[in-house]
This record gives C-alpha cells, sequence and structure tokens, in this order.
C-alpha cells in the first residue's frame, strides 16, 4: 500500500488550511496510465488498405486502493485544519517544482488522508463543477526527466520517475466486502493530458 498518489484540486503550494484547496493522498495498490491512439484505416478494394494518423491521442489514468470507513487521526481537529479535513491523518510534503529556477525553491503543503465519505464527497463536488480540472501526482514529480522540473522547465535533478497529470474525474466506484466493513475499495477512472512536462 502506498501514498504515493497524491490528488489536488489546485497547486502544491503552501496554502495548507484552506477548505477550497483540497490536498488528498490516496492509499493505492494499483495504478494505470495508457495512452490510445486513434489513427483512421481506409479500406481499398483490392489493395491494402491506407492509414492516415494525424497525431490524435486519448491518455486515461485509473487507480484503485482502500480507503477507511472512518477518519484515523482525532487530533486533525476543525479548529487547526479546517472541518472539511477533521479526524484526518495528515502529514507535510515538500516539492521542489512549479517552475522553480534554483533547487532552493521547495514549497511544503499539507496533505490528508481521507476517509470514504469524504472522497465521495470530493467526487461529487467535482463532478458537478464546471472547471473541474484536477492536479494528479504520481510518484515524486519533481523531476520527471533529468535536469527537467514537472512543468518542464530546466532545473538540476536527477529523475525520479514520478509524474504531474492534469485529470478530470470520469466515473469512480466504492465498493464493500463482507467482513471487511471498516474500510472500502475504491476505483477511480480519469480521463487526463499527458504528463506535464512531455510538451513544455
Amino acid at each position: 500500500m502506498s501514498l504515493a498518489v497524491l490528488l489536488r484540486n489546485c497547486p502544491h503550494n503552501g496554502t495548507a488550511t484552506d477548505e477550497d484547496n483540497i490536498r488528498y493522498a490516496l492509499k493505492c495498490d494499483n495504478l494505470a496510465v495508457q495512452i490510445a491512439k486513434t489513427p483512421i484505416q481506409i479500406p481499398i478494394p483490392e489493395q491494402s488498405p491506407e492509414l492516415i494518423d494525424i497525431g490524435i491521442f486519448r491518455p486515461s489514468i485509473s487507480i484503485s486502493g482502500v480507503i477507511d470507513n472512518i477518519g484515523q487521526d482525532t487530533t486533525t481537529t476543525g479548529v487547526t485544519d479546517g472541518a472539511i479535513f477533521e479526524n484526518m491523518e495528515k502529514f507535510t510534503l515538500i516539492r521542489h517544482y512549479d517552475n522553480a529556477s534554483s533547487v532552493t525553491d521547495d514549497r511544503s503543503a499539507v496533505y490528508y488522508i481521507p476517509y470514504k465519505n469524504a472522497l465521495e464527497e470530493f467526487v461529487y463536488k467535482q463532478t458537478l463543477a464546471t472547471d473541474n480540472i484536477l492536479e494528479l501526482e504520481i510518484g515524486n514529480a519533481e523531476f520527471p526527466r533529468y535536469n527537467k522540473s514537472s512543468l518542464g522547465t530546466p532545473d538540476s535533478g536527477d529523475e525520479t520517475g514520478g509524474g504531474l497529470y492534469y485529470v478530470s474525474i470520469q466515473q469512480a466506484r466504492f465498493q464493500i466486502d463482507a467482513a471487511k466493513e471498516d474500510r472500502w475499495e475504491f476505483q477511480m477512472q480519469f480521463v487526463s493530458e499527458a504528463r506535464a512536462d512531455v510538451f513544455n
């Protein structure tokens, strides 16, 4: 089980307790990035078909994991963290990217581990929003490529294998199994832009 999947409706920055800025760390055990192309095949009688590729592609991302039925940290209170994050486990994460020009430009933010109803509520609100583009960070997205930050700007650092994706929720599924009533399994499907650093 890994907390290496971060889902947020805002950039990674220093605003930790603003309830409009949701930053969730998800307990995922499976993740897949798929890139689908749609070349056109034109059949020609008595000849080999002709292929036309006009460069259309559609990335998608699916994640799955488990999520607790209730919050797991009663020390997280509405007074210090905002009511929406109450009882959620939290941690502070430092990231170096966001068009940073030097390795000293590190930014920290608080991430929360949601319980099932909190994540489900987030999904509902995002599907109703007209501007529902989210950030999905997989692994450490500071340096997806050597000497390139997550947004493609030149920087000094070794590749980390992570990536930042701009996504929109396509579907979400929550499932509870017998004898496991304390936690749920969840699956989420996103449509995505290309990894943020690829075309920058």
